[in-house]
């Protein structure tokens, strides 16, 4: 698998969530945080810091099936919380 950028993947990921038909979407602030706390493999002294191809594909596909079980939710829904304080 190629190596990518935290932006990039961020895009990959997006794009993988529209053709599955998940609602679901991913910051590239939130992969570079990855990257910074090594979350997902990144390649050693990359300048621009890259993930390791196949260490993003598996945290993908782990990811997805998460958002496919329910197991984890990448929104939340601001109209049914706030209805809980009204």
């Amino acid at each position: 698998m190629q190596n990518l950028t935290p932006y990039a993947a961020a895009q990959v990921a997006n794009k993988v969530f529209e053709l599955k038909g998940l609602n679901a979407s991913i910051t590239p602030q939130m992969m570079y945080g990855y990257a910074r706390n090594q979350r997902i493999e990144t390649v050693p002294d990359s300048k621009p810091v890259q993930f390791v191809g196949d260490a993003f594909k598996e945290w993908l596909d782990q990811y997805v099936k998460k958002i496919e079980t329910g197991e984890t939710t990448t929104r939340t829904d601001f109209d049914k919380l706030a209805a809980e304080f009204v």
